[in-house]
């Protein structure tokens, strides 16, 4: 680290601080955040695929790490057509358990008047249910799910063919239509996972994350705020609209600093 380092990232800490209090003021805050293995303690898709469907799961990952698929084409050829009806699905979203903060994280956007959206490349029939099973309400934008006799029939939510994600809901694209519809908005970005979070997080303005999301942010020097959980989203946040002259830089704090 050069001598000019810890003053660059002190001014940048600040300016980001000053534009998120002026975003609430204004009340152009929005806060976008992944679903599974964010809002939710582990990955819906993921689980299923690790119980019901292995040995197919495993042909697909070699062949999407070897570029042969999108992850839109490794979702279809997992899902598609996938004997596993509306009953059992319910059955199994029924132990799929939420991040310790989620529901006040979405109860403080409330109070706050920060809008609130999940992000998911998962399905919307999940996340209408979990809502349900869990009592919480956010809108969402996801891929679609629907059953003909018994099997899955799966719809992208929103491809992006001008973003390398390759994902069936590309993040970048929702962030960069709702800048265009709201071009005052401040945006933050929470997420984990470095397939379908990543062209998310490039297109905000301030990016939470975890897991695989911020060892790629990391590696590519884009700097990023460290959560283990929900509850450290909304603390910091909280916090940085408390604070008036004389505040602390926005990642100055014990459970985890701006990084690069």
């Amino acid at each position: 680290m050069s001598e000019d380092e810890p003053a660059f990232e002190g001014r940048r800490r600040e300016a980001q601080e000053r534009a998120i209090l002026r975003a609430a003021r204004a009340g152009a805050l929005v806060l976008f955040c992944d679903f599974d293995g964010t809002f939710s303690r582990r990955d819906v898709g993921g689980s299923l695929a690790r119980e019901y469907l292995p040995e197919l799961r495993a042909v697909l990952q070699e062949r999407y790490q070897r570029g042969e698929l999108s992850a839109w084409e490794y979702a279809l050829e997992l899902f598609g057509d996938f004997d596993f009806d509306a009953e059992r699905l319910n059955a199994f979203l029924g132990n799929i358990e939420l991040d310790p903060g989620a529901h006040r994280l979405v109860e403080w956007c409330r109070m706050r008047r920060v809008a609130f959206q999940i992000l998911s490349d998962g399905f919307d029939f999940n996340l209408d249910r979990l809502q349900a099973i869990h009592s919480v309400k956010f809108s969402y934008s996801a891929n679609h799910l629907s059953f003909e006799g018994g099997r899955w029939k799966i719809r992208p939510g929103g491809r992006n063919a001008e973003c390398g994600c390759g994902t069936g809901m590309c993040k970048r694209g929702v962030i960069a239509k709702y800048r265009v519809d709201h071009p005052e908005a401040y945006c933050i970005h929470v997420g984990d996972g470095r397939v379908s979070d990543f062209c998310g997080a490039e297109a905000a303005d301030l990016v939470f994350a975890k897991g695989s999301l911020a060892s790629a942010l990391r590696a590519q020097g884009i700097p990023f705020e460290a959560f283990e959980n929900l509850h450290d989203v909304r603390s910091v946040l909280e916090r940085t609209l408390q604070r008036g002259s004389g505040r602390r830089p926005l990642g100055s704090r014990a459970s985890g600093d701006f990084q690069r």
